[in-house]
């Protein structure tokens, strides 16, 4: 009896499933993260968005779509182009740049949005490889 190794095979497509994913989980991490402010957000210790999708929110998108490599598959997500997002999410204290004191709380969105959405990665990478 032969037995047929598609090891290769296998491997390609555990890659793609999850590349797919990753890139569904940060997809659904951007969309959490975008709806985690408005009225009311800084009462909930979240941010608000006075200028629609062109501020904060406008900033959070995919950096790099999922990629396979050596060290296996990433992609990145997060904040892009607007200086004062970090203020936003871990908060500042301290004198600015112009010598004012700051006292900043943070207004988190990044963080909740990958402790929301990362533990279902697995589930992700299942249903793609079923859908293969």
């Amino acid at each position: 009896m032969a037995i047929n190794w598609l090891g290769d095979a296998v491997k390609r497509k555990v890659r793609k499933a999850e590349r797919l994913a990753i890139d569904a989980t940060m997809s659904a991490a951007i969309q959490h993260a975008k709806s985690n402010h408005g009225a009311g957000a800084h009462a909930a210790n979240r941010f608000i968005t006075h200028s629609g999708g062109a501020g904060a929110e406008g900033a959070i998108r995919i950096v790099m779509h999922a990629r396979s490599g050596r060290g296996g598959t990433a992609g990145r997500w997060g904040a892009i182009g607007i200086v004062y997002f970090r203020r936003l999410e871990l908060g500042f204290q301290g004198k600015d740049s112009k010598g004012r004191v700051i006292d900043a709380q943070p207004y988190p969105s990044l963080r909740p949005a990958a402790i929301a959405e990362y533990p279902k990665l697995a589930k992700r990478i299942k249903g793609a490889l079923a859908r293969a």
